[in-house]
């Protein structure tokens, strides 16, 4: 039954990456104030925050609050990836390393 919330957690992580991927693709498209907030791509962002918000809340229920965050900074990692392929951001050296050691505090935390 625990790894229901394990999943929660996993689309969270998941989605808030996306979500955020989608409100810098939204904040690209229109020079005009309101153009920003009003387009597609940053209301489906926001739309996937509610969605994280949700999931987030599901996984609370039934794991500890420390392990859920130390989870939830694998959301660096993701966005990291999103910025690359979706993107084409650059990757340096230093995203590399600084994602890996996200990685490995998450494992040890988890220890």
């Amino acid at each position: 039954m625990i790894a229901i919330y394990y999943l929660y957690a996993g689309i969270s992580i998941v989605l808030a990456g996306i979500s955020q991927t989608l409100l810098k693709i939204g904040a690209r498209k229109d020079d005009k104030p309101l153009g920003v907030y009003l387009n597609m791509a940053t209301m489906a962002g926001y739309f996937l925050f509610f969605i994280v918000t949700i999931c987030s809340t599901c996984a609370l229920k039934g794991l500890e609050l420390k392990f859920f965050y130390a989870l939830a900074s694998l959301n660096y990692v993701v966005v990291l990836i999103l910025s690359k392929i979706v993107l084409k951001e650059g990757l340096s050296r230093n995203k590399i390393v600084a994602s890996c050691l996200i990685v490995v505090g998450v494992i040890v935390f988890n220890l």
